[in-house]
């Protein structure tokens, strides 16, 4: 019993002293700090929660939790190792989460806040995108017929020059004909990637990683697709791949494969990751001038101002115009004649006229 109340004392000493006290002192710049730390907490549970970094972390969760349970109860052997392991706690979490912090210190550069212009792209060279993206949808869907593997490499704020260094120099404009030459079979750059920098091919036949990803959205899928997927985890490149097997197209972004893409998916893909917001309005802009000129076209819809003609007065108007063709026994025999011929009465004729206007 003594033992258990010591416990509680200094459970209940713990709780005063760094629960109740700060809280009953708070002040606003203290209520924004906590909230500042909660949203931190929260994008590096995010960005950690579908990366092998989650695991390690609540690894880590756990250690914290140990030695300060050690430190609670005063174990002198097992202090010191938590001492020793604190030491070196840094180099640690350097060393296991390098590719988690290189990642978010790439996302934290790429963030719009310090590229303010990223999202977006000059007037003078959104014709060199729109051109781009029509030269290489032609390309990709002609490739996709006649089943020729792709792997097409868009550059983002995130520099390829690793990969860059694995191909062939180009630095040509981007053509339809040049994209499936280089893609073609027996060509000396068909096997490997396309890096497009600038608008311009800037180099071929360059390797990429492959994805870590033990995803079963791979299976059946050859090296390009896993490619594609890998460069896109360390970048933000968008990336278009071709199947050799089946010719589907897909697109590859954020470590993400959207597959069976068609021409109208893969142009607006392709605009709004080049020309960002540009394109966006400009889309908007056109939408809004379809839309105004299907209202002018119903508009010009002109309702009938007149009722059709019932069949008892179709009948009379045709009963008057045999009337007025032909004297007495002449429209009668013609008019029957007429009748044997297409199998029909007059009231027959009237009925069918009926289930017409009907």
């Amino acid at each position: 019993m003594d033992f258990l109340k010591d416990v509680w004392n200094q459970i209940s000493a713990f709780t005063t002293e760094y629960v109740a006290t700060p809280i009953g002192s708070m002040t606003a710049w203290d209520v924004i700090d906590v909230v500042l730390l909660a949203v931190v907490l929260y994008e590096l549970y995010r960005f950690t929660r579908n990366r092998r970094a989650g695991r390690v972390l609540i690894g880590l969760v756990m250690v914290v939790v140990i030695a300060v349970t050690v430190n609670f109860f005063d174990l002198p052997a097992l202090k010191y190792l938590s001492r020793m392991v604190a030491a070196s706690a840094f180099f640690c979490i350097v060393v296991v989460f390098h590719p988690e912090i290189r990642d978010a210190l790439e996302h934290l550069g790429n963030c719009t806040l310090f590229n303010p212009r990223s999202g977006t792209i000059s007037r003078k060279r959104y014709p060199l995108a729109k051109e781009l993206t029509v030269e290489t949808v032609d390309a990709v869907f002609r490739m996709s017929k006649s089943r020729t593997g792709a792997l097409i490499v868009f550059e983002g704020l995130t520099k390829l020059g690793d990969f860059i260094s694995t191909g062939k120099p180009v630095d040509a404009r981007v053509s339809s004909h040049l994209l499936q030459n280089i893609f073609f079979v027996n060509a000396p750059l068909h096997d490997g990637a396309v890096i497009i920098r600038d608008m311009r091919v800037h180099a071929a036949s360059c390797v990429l990683p492959a994805t870590t990803s033990k995803s079963e959205t791979f299976e059946g899928m050859g090296t390009r697709h896993r490619a594609a997927v890998g460069v896109t985890e360390v970048s933000d490149a968008l990336v278009v791949v071709v199947s050799e097997q089946t010719g589907i197209v897909s697109v590859a972004q954020n470590g993400k494969l959207l597959r069976g893409v068609d021409e109208r998916t893969l142009t607006d893909i392709l605009m709004t990751y080049i020309a960002g917001n540009a394109y966006l309005r400009n889309k908007r802009a056109n939408m809004r001038q379809e839309y105004l000129e299907m209202l002018e076209r119903i508009g010009r819809v002109q309702t009938p101002k007149e009722n059709p003609p019932s069949p008892e007065d179709l009948e009379k108007q045709i009963q008057s115009f045999i009337a007025e063709e032909a004297d007495g026994d002449e429209a009668a025999t013609s008019g029957e004649q007429l009748s044997a011929d297409l199998g029909i009465e007059i009231s027959e004729s009237s009925e069918i006229f009926e289930e017409e206007i009907l």
